[in-house]
């Protein structure tokens, strides 16, 4: 399996990228998706000491020191299952941003009640075996916690399940990582991306018909038989057409969706895919919307592609859309990526891993007593509208979208792209409750 199907499965995270992951108050009109490091006033004031007032603004801002702090205690040793260095695809900016944000945490917030937290990352890969071992590793250390990152396979889960250690965060791929009562997912995955086009197809488009083209791969196929049902039951005509996930032509498929003269066109692939897709639906001349996975929004994609094959493309993203003044959440990624990043270039799906990892020190600051698997997994299960780091409030209660009980965020938001711009479209999706009502 190429980068694509993997990411394809991904869909980057839906996270879009850094550069429009900005939230919590009024959005912009619009917002360039090309921000790189130190591009914003508010990133550059977060530098040196000054990153401690930005972070009092943020989500963690109830545990942040009034100056720097060391934290010098015992280790809090948590895992990381990642897949990396391969040839089927490496995520390594997945675990750059976890450690950057480790970094931080232990330099300058003082850690967890004075005690560094350490994560070791294990690569799976690109194998089922490798995924199982990892799950292992972490049963033997006796974690407390695991963080995800990419993992196709997700037999780590299931080793981590069977010991009763959570899983958290992550790019939600496997049916292990969004079903497993241990996983905890503050990402709506290629589900929350398929049920938000088709709602907005059907609701604010009126499309009569519609067809979804997407790779053969489980979680992707089963999130466009989700969007499937979504429009069939407001009366739309929904038409899939799959291709095989390994393919790097989706001619094909495009050419098929497009016989049937459909309003809208959903394009569930990702990575090379994305150029695809544009380049298809341009030569096509379909006068039809066009929804592309938030993956397809990057910079190194949209500019290759031009603004010709962009314009009108509706994205999904987890967050706002350009907000004045920015997110604090979003300032303070930005500027810790730029200080403890080594490089690491803060548009990228990092934002999601950091997200995880932001979210879980907020729960480990709020135990009262020892930080085990299970006083973690409980603290979890008692989060109802709790604030996550750069993205819409969470509840781990299970329920938040049927048949998937790890998702405590599936809630996505929709962007529209004209001039390599991108302008935001309504309110949060609440996917969960469409496919409830579906």
């Amino acid at each position: 399996m190429r980068r694509t199907a993997i990411l394809g499965a991904a869909l980057a995270a839906t996270a879009l990228t850094a550069g429009v992951l900005s939230g919590c108050s009024e959005p912009e009109p619009a917002q360039k998706t090309g921000m790189s490091k130190r591009t914003t006033a508010a990133a550059d004031a977060c530098e040196g000491a000054a990153l401690l007032t930005c972070a009092e603004d943020s989500t963690i801002g109830e545990y942040v020191p009034s100056k720097p702090t060391k934290a010098t205690g015992e280790p809090i040793r948590l895992g990381m299952i990642n897949q990396e260095n391969t040839a089927a695809g490496s995520y390594p900016e997945l675990s750059q941003a976890v450690q950057a944000g480790v970094e931080f945490i232990n330099t300058e917030l003082g850690g967890v009640d004075g005690r560094p937290i350490e994560v070791d990352v294990c690569n799976t890969e690109f194998s089922a075996e490798g995924s199982t071992s990892c799950g292992q590793k972490y049963v033997e250390a006796e974690a407390p916690a695991v963080l995800g990152g990419i993992d196709v396979f997700g037999n780590g889960i299931e080793t981590l399940a069977d010991n009763g250690i959570p899983y958290i965060g992550g790019i939600p791929i496997s049916f292990q990582s969004v079903k497993s009562p241990n996983s905890f997912q503050w990402s709506g995955g290629t589900w929350g991306a398929a049920v938000a086009f088709s709602w907005y197809a059907a609701e604010e488009l009126n499309a009569k018909k519609v067809s979804i083209v997407y790779g053969e791969f489980g979680s992707i196929t089963h999130s466009a038989e989700e969007a499937q049902k979504v429009l069939e039951r407001r009366d739309v005509e929904a038409q899939l057409v799959p291709y095989p996930i390994m393919a790097t032509d989706i001619s094909s498929a495009l050419n098929a969706a497009a016989a049937t003269k459909p309003d809208a066109l959903l394009v569930l692939a990702a990575d090379s895919g994305c150029k695809a897709g544009f380049d298809g639906v341009a030569s096509l001349g379909l006068d039809a919307t066009t929804f592309y996975v938030g993956a397809c929004a990057a910079p190194t994609i949209t500019n290759e592609v031009g603004t010709a094959k962009t314009n009108g493309a509706i994205f999904n993203v987890e967050g706002p859309v350009g907000t004045k003044p920015p997110d604090p959440d979003f300032v303070l990624y930005t500027a810790v990526i730029d200080k403890y990043g080594d490089g690491l270039d803060p548009v990228g799906a990092g934002t999601v891993s950091f997200r995880s990892l932001m979210n879980l020190y907020v729960i480990l600051n709020q135990l009262d007593g020892d930080i085990t698997p299970e006083s973690i997994t409980k603290a979890l299960r008692s989060q109802v509208d709790a604030p996550s780091f750069s993205g819409h409030p969470y509840t781990c209660d299970g329920d938040q979208y049927p048949g998937l009980p790890a998702m405590c965020s599936p809630q996505q938001i929709l962007a529209q792209m004209d001039d390599g711009t991108l302008s935001q479209l309504g309110d949060w999706i609440d996917v969960g409750q469409i496919v409830k009502d579906s």
